[in-house]
């Protein structure tokens, strides 16, 4: 037979449905809302009662966590964009590294909380100041509550998949609390003089290739991925144009060349022209910012520390260049718009975090509408 107990906890008032029928393992389950937890329990013993229900409890004491993510892997995770797979990658890894060795039956929420606040309280791993004047031994940063979400609905999307499969039963993530009201409003970008800096710091670096890559995120607005994803093909200097085609919405975007980035590409182009001649092996592809052996766009993340560091800039990541473009764009009076249309959002959410910045621009608008109408 089938019961339901209300029970309350610091979250809130919850109800368990627990259905019992002589000869078959207990099914238990948490709702949020008594008319679900009754709806739940009518279904489980009537499809009980009829042969229909799977015993998934005996796959879940057989099967781990680790096998789960193999299946996981190579059913839903390769079928992903290939940049939706660079972000999910190391997640899914972590996850395999914490809950790997248990069986599908012994996680519960309990276990995922305190695996959860383990993980935050690692830190940000990534070198996110990369300034040589930082104290190496100071604790790392905590991971922002935007990474954690990622982290808390990875491992839902996981066990949805579970379930799916017919591997686990009761869902480990019923009682871990959703992360919301995040905070995506950073918008650190270069002030006039550290931008001098840090250009001056790019042209003294003994990477060639740095300057005009930093050049061509200011100009831009591009992303890391977008700007080295380009090859020769993909840039047109004589009608002014590249077009990044490895996006992170996955829409291919036209972004103008013009002024002093259209300058030194030339001089880019010339110079990858000749060291792809010179190579023994002919790449598939001629990359626009070419590694030292020309099969794959170059890693720029050493010379980029270097010269951030040498520039003497704190808190300052290259994603930040294309917050600097949106930012210059907004101080000189672009709509959000226009500032999506050359960042390449779909929508006007993201870019209202640069709304202040154009407050001059506004005021403007409204003073001429003044004196218009009165």
């Amino acid at each position: 037979m089938a019961t339901i107990e209300r029970r309350e906890r610091q979250s809130g008032v919850v109800y368990l449905a627990d259905v019992r029928i002589r000869g078959f393992p207990r099914q238990k389950k948490t709702f949020k809302r008594l008319t679900d937890a009754r709806i739940w329990a009518q279904q489980t013993e009537a499809a009980i009662r009829s042969g229909e229900f799977r015993d998934v409890h005996k796959t879940a004491r057989q099967k781990t966590f680790q096998a789960l993510i193999e299946r996981y892997r190579s059913d839903v995770f390769s079928q992903k964009a290939s940049k939706t797979q660079e972000g999910e990658k190391y997640i899914i890894d972590r996850w395999e590294k914490a809950l790997g060795k248990n069986v599908l039956s012994s996680i519960n929420s309990e276990l995922v909380n305190r695996t959860l606040l383990e993980i935050e309280a690692e830190g940000d791993t990534r070198q996110r100041n990369g300034h040589k004047n930082r104290d190496s031994h100071a604790p790392a940063q905590p991971k922002s509550r935007r990474t954690m979400k990622y982290y808390r609905d990875t491992l839902a999307m996981v066990f949805k998949h579970g379930a799916k499969w017919g591997w686990i039963g009761h869902d480990p993530m019923d009682n871990v609390k959703p992360i919301t009201k995040l905070r995506n409003e950073r918008i650190r970008y270069l002030d006039d003089d550290e931008r001098k800096a840090l250009l001056a710091a790019c042209r003294a670096c003994n990477n060639r290739q740095l300057y005009p890559l930093v050049v061509f995120a200011l100009s831009t607005g591009g992303r890391k991925g977008e700007i080295l994803g380009l090859t020769l093909d993909d840039v047109d200097l004589k009608r002014g144009v590249a077009i990044f085609r490895n996006t992170k919405n996955g829409e291919i975007r036209a972004v103008p060349l013009v002024g002093h980035l259209k300058e030194i590409l030339q001089a880019q182009i010339d110079w990858v022209k000749e060291k792809y001649k010179g190579l023994d092996e002919k790449p598939s592809k001629r990359w626009l910012f070419p590694s030292r052996n020309g099969q794959a766009p170059i890693d720029i993340r050493k010379p980029w520390e270097k010269a951030r560091d040498s520039a003497g800039l704190i808190d300052f990541r290259f994603h930040d260049l294309r917050h600097s473009t949106a930012s210059y764009l907004a101080m000189s009076g672009a709509s959000q718009l226009e500032i999506a249309e050359v960042l390449g959002h779909r929508t006007l959410q993201m870019v209202k975090r640069y709304s202040h910045l154009s407050d001059s621009h506004v005021k403007g608008l409204i003073s001429r509408l003044d004196k218009s109408i009165f």
